[in-house]
C-alpha cells in the first residue's frame, strides 16, 4: 500500500476504541495511529482516505482450525460427541490440501481473518511434508498467514484407555477392521523432528517473508507420551518455536488423565516441566480452578472453540474464570463454525455466549471477546506473524467493517460499536481485509468475488473426482454404539 492516511469512523487498536483518529500506512507497516488532523498535517505527501463508514480493527486470528475446506456434515459425518464423531471421519474424501486451504483461506479473508493456526490432518502420513507445503501455499494465495502444526501421535489412537478390552468386545469383522486402523506410532520423535526440519527448509522463503510459521504439534495429551512432549519442549526452545495441542476437550480425556496420574493434565504437565509460555492448548474445557491458576502462572495460552464444543457435546469453556486470571486466550473456528460458514465474527458471538458461568454472574464484557479475537489470540504465534494490534511499527494487517451495514436496519445512535460488533457482526459487514498492506478481500470487488467462486469450484471439482472413485459410504453405527456403551457403562470410572 502506498503511503496512505486512513480516516475511519472508529479504530479498535487491540485494546481500546479510538474516535476522531487516523492510521498512517506505508507499505506493509503502520507508521502512526493518532489524532486525524495531526497525522494528516504531519504527512502532506500521503494520500488521504476519508472512510466515515469504516470501523477498522486488527485482522482476526483463527487460533485453531483444520483447513478441511468442507464440513464433515456434507459427507454424512453428523455432529455427535467427539469420541463417536471421530469414528465417522473415514467418510471424508482426501481433498488435496491446497484446494481445501485455498477455499478455507478465501472464506476466512472474507470475514476479516488474517492468520490461522492450522492443525494438520494428513491424507497420507508418508506425504506430510508435501501436504504442509501445499497447505501454506493455499492459505498464502488466499491472502491469509498460516501457522502450520504437523501432528505427532505415539499412543492411544481411537480409544483413550482400556483399549484392548474395547477391541475384544467388538464382533467380527468390525474387531479386525478397528484394530487394523490403529497405528499409534507412525514415526519416532527423531523422525518427526527431521520432518519438521524439512518443512521449515522447504518453506524458508514463506517463513522469511512472514507468511508462514511452523509449530510442533503433539496431537493431544492422551495421544502423546511424556517422553515425546519433553523432547518437543527441548527442540522448541532450541529453535525458537512454540507447541500447540488439543487438550481436555471432553470429560473422557480428563478421565484418562485421572486414571493415569491421579491428577488432571495441567497439574501433571506442571510437575514434569512441560507447562510454559511456549505452549498453547485448544479447547481447554475440562479445567478446574487449580488448573487455571497453573496456566496463569506459567504463561501458557488457551484457545476456545465454542461452536465445536457445542456441536460435539464437549462442554463450555470457563471464559469468565480464564479472563479473571488474565490468561492469554484466543478463539478458533476448528472447522466447525455454528453454520459451517467459517464466519469468525459470528464465532466471537458464540464465544461470548457459550461460557460456563450462568446467571447474573455470567456477563462478560464484549471488549474482552474482541481482545481474544485480536491482540490476545495473535499471541499463539511465536514470530508475531500478525500482531493483533494497530500501533506504530505494527504490521499493516487489518480489517474494515462497514458500520452502516452493522447497524442495519436500525440502531440507536451513540451505542457502543464494540458491543454492536460482537452482538450483530457477520461477514456481510466486512468491507476489506488488508494483509501486509495489500487488500486480500474487498466486498463487491470483482476480483475478490471471482477468487472465492473459483476456489469453491476448484474444491468441488476435486471432491466430485474423489467421490467417483469412492462414494464414502461407511456404516460405522455398530462401532459408535459400542463406544457409547464403553464410555457410559464403565464401572472403573474415576470419581472425584
Amino acid at each position: 500500500m502506498k503511503k496512505t492516511v486512513i480516516v475511519p469512523k472508529y479504530i479498535w487498536d487491540g485494546a481500546k476504541l479510538l474516535t476522531d483518529s487516523a492510521m498512517l500506512v506505508d507499505g506493509a507497516e503502520i507508521k502512526a495511529v493518532g489524532k486525524a488532523d495531526e497525522i494528516i498535517a504531519a504527512n502532506p505527501d500521503a494520500a488521504v482516505e476519508n472512510e466515515n463508514d469504516w470501523f477498522v480493527l486488527p485482522a482476526f486470528t483463527d487460533a485453531h482450525d483444520h483447513g478441511r475446506g468442507m464440513s464433515p456434515v456434507v459427507f454424512g459425518a453428523w455432529d455427535a460427541p467427539l469420541e463417536m464423531w471421530l469414528q465417522d471421519l473415514n467418510k471424508l474424501p482426501a481433498i488435496p490440501h491446497y484446494d481445501a486451504c485455498y477455499y478455507d483461506g478465501c472464506r476466512l479473508a472474507s470475514c476479516g481473518v488474517g492468520m490461522v493456526m492450522h492443525s494438520h490432518n494428513p491424507n497420507s502420513f508418508a506425504k506430510i511434508a508435501d501436504e504442509m507445503v501445499d497447505t501454506a501455499h493455499g492459505y498464502k494465495d488466499a491472502g491469509v498467514k498460516s501457522i502450520l502444526a504437523p501432528l505427532y501421535i505415539d499412543q492411544n489412537k481411537r480409544i483413550y484407555y482400556e483399549r484392548d478390552a474395547f477391541i475384544a468386545s467388538l464382533p467380527e469383522p468390525q474387531r479386525t477392521a478397528f484394530a487394523s486402523g490403529i497405528h499409534d506410532r507412525i514415526m519416532s520423535i527423531d523422525e518427526y523432528f527431521a520432518l519438521v526440519d524439512e518443512i521449515r527448509s522447504r518453506l524458508s522463503k514463506e517463513i522469511e517473508e512472514g507468511w508462514t510459521e511452523v509449530q510442533l504439534h503433539p496431537n493431544g495429551g492422551q495421544w502423546c507420551s511424556d517422553e515425546a512432549l519433553l523432547a518437543m519442549k527441548e527442540y522448541a526452545q532450541k529453535n525458537g518455536m512454540y507447541i500447540h495441542l488439543h487438550l481436555l476437550e471432553t470429560q473422557y480425556q480428563r478421565e484418562y488423565a485421572m486414571r493415569t496420574w491421579g491428577k488432571n493434565f495441567i497439574k501433571h504437565y506442571a510437575d514434569i516441566g512441560f507447562l510454559g509460555p511456549w505452549v498453547s492448548f485448544a479447547h481447554s474445557v475440562w479445567m478446574d480452578d487449580e488448573d487455571l491458576d497453573l496456566i496463569a502462572s506459567s504463561g501458557a495460552v488457551l484457545v476456545t472453540n465454542p461452536s465445536s464444543n457445542l456441536r460435539l457435546r464437549s462442554g463450555c469453556f470457563r471464559m469468565k474464570e480464564v479472563l479473571k486470571r488474565n490468561i492469554t486466550a484466543g478463539i478458533g473456528l476448528d472447522g466447525c463454525a455454528f453454520d459451517d460458514d467459517q464466519d469468525y465474527l459470528r464465532e466471537m458471538r458464540v464465544a461470548w455466549l457459550n461460557n460456563s458461568t450462568v446467571g447474573v454472574d455470567g456477563q462478560i464484557p464484549q471488549s474482552d471477546i474482541l481482545r481474544m479475537g485480536t491482540s490476545l489470540g495473535a499471541k499463539v504465534s511465536a514470530n508475531k506473524l500478525c500482531t493483533g494490534t494497530l500501533h506504530s511499527g505494527d504490521k499493516a494487517d487489518f480489517t474494515c467493517i462497514s458500520f452502516s451495514e452493522l447497524v442495519k436496519p436500525y440502531a440507536d445512535p451513540d451505542l457502543d460499536p464494540v458491543s454492536l460488533l460482537i452482538q450483530k457482526g457477520t461477514r456481510s459487514c466486512v468491507v476489506k481485509t488488508v494483509i501486509g498492506g495489500e487488500p486480500t478481500w474487498e466486498k463487491s470487488a470483482e476480483d475478490s468475488e471471482k477468487k472465492l467462486k473459483g476456489a469453491e469450484e476448484r474444491i468441488c471439482s476435486s471432491i466430485r473426482k474423489l467421490r467417483s472413485a469412492d462414494s464414502g459410504k461407511r456404516d460405522n453405527s455398530l462401532v459408535m454404539n459400542k463406544i457409547y456403551e464403553f464410555y457410559t457403562t464403565d464401572p472403573g470410572k474415576v470419581r472425584n
